[in-house]
């Protein structure tokens, strides 16, 4: 199991799928709240579903009002089950998480692309202040 060490911004803990977005997600503009899908632009991560995953993107963009967006998405039960952005987060992203009980980490140790794929399965946990790849190395 590798674990890689990141700054706790929202503490708690879950498990889920990897969802890793090359391109910044706006999520008042490019994520459907009511389906969870990417319905933007978002060439690396096209009509994905959020719902269920542990989000990894570069940053966020846009509105102050992403809290709201990123509320609905926990209320209609599509949000991701943690946030880890690359570098700080948006406030108001911080503000949707906290809202919706969504830990947040960021600045992870390694780039996530070196060291997992999408659907590979993770846990964040934001009381150590790691990430946790839960399968075992070498496997596809």
């Amino acid at each position: 199991m590798r674990e890689v060490a990141a700054r706790v911004v929202v503490p708690g803990r879950a498990r889920g799928p990897a969802l890793i977005s090359a391109d910044p997600i706006s999520f008042l503009g490019d994520v459907d709240i009511r389906s969870g899908r990417i319905v933007g632009e978002l060439e690396s991560v096209a009509n994905a579903s959020l719902a269920g995953t542990v989000l990894f993107f570069p940053a966020s963009m846009g509105s102050a009002g992403a809290w709201r967006f990123i509320y609905q998405l926990h209320v209609h039960g599509t949000h991701p089950l943690a946030l880890v952005p690359l570098g700080m987060p948006d406030p108001s992203v911080v503000q949707g998480a906290m809202l919706a009980g969504i830990p947040v980490l960021t600045e992870p140790a390694l780039p996530p692309e070196d060291w997992l794929r999408n659907g590979d399965p993770v846990e964040v946990d934001g009381e150590a202040g790691v990430i946790r790849l839960l399968r075992e190395e070498g496997l596809p």
